[in-house]
């Protein structure tokens, strides 16, 4: 399951609810990353906050809401419009603005930063000594060779290809011009 933040109409990207109520962007943010289980301790790093700040907003939000637990605050959100629960997991279906994409020069496809799995270490042996070298992060898309250094940022992908969609499509191979990322 995924929450999407829908964009609300005040200044910050938030909502004005009943009785003129503003429910702000991060105050959404936050609940959504709750909603898709992270805890208080994982949505402070994943935002670069404090987890007192998220108990705050948090806290902010249910009584904004009328909410009497978290859950109740999602389904209240829910209910008035402001968050979408999706729950087919695809590159379109995350909170937007925190996930990171990139384009695996490879194969061509994108892919969210972290479905790249670290792999098994390699065990070599230097002069009689073994070492266990970590495996860079793989491409995740199946039959790709690639991995984490084989990739481009998305973002710096579309100021060269603006044609190309703010949230790439899952599955579509994107031609991309080699030149400009070697420098030439």
């Amino acid at each position: 399951m995924t929450i999407y933040v829908r964009e609300g109409t005040a200044e910050d990207g938030g909502f004005i609810i009943n009785n003129g109520i503003h429910v702000t962007k991060r105050e959404l943010e936050i609940l959504a990353l709750i909603g898709m289980g992270l805890d208080n301790h994982e949505a402070a790093e994943k935002l670069f906050v404090s987890v007192n700040t998220v108990r705050n907003h948090i806290w902010n939000l249910m009584q904004k809401l009328g909410a009497t637990s978290r859950a109740h605050a999602i389904v209240l959100a829910v209910q008035n419009g402001i968050i979408e629960v999706k729950h087919e997991r695809s590159l379109g279906t995350y909170v937007r603005g925190f996930d990171k994409y990139v384009l695996c020069i490879l194969c061509g496809k994108a892919n969210l930063i972290d479905d790249y799995k670290e792999g098994e270490p390699k065990k070599v042996i230097i002069n009689h000594v073994e070492y266990e070298i970590d495996n860079m992060p793989k491409c995740p898309s199946e039959g790709c060779r690639g991995d984490i250094s084989y990739t481009l940022d998305w973002d710096k992908v579309r100021k060269h290809h603006s044609e190309y969609p703010e949230i790439p499509e899952h599955g579509v191979v994107y031609d991309y011009d080699i030149e400009w990322f070697r420098g030439y």
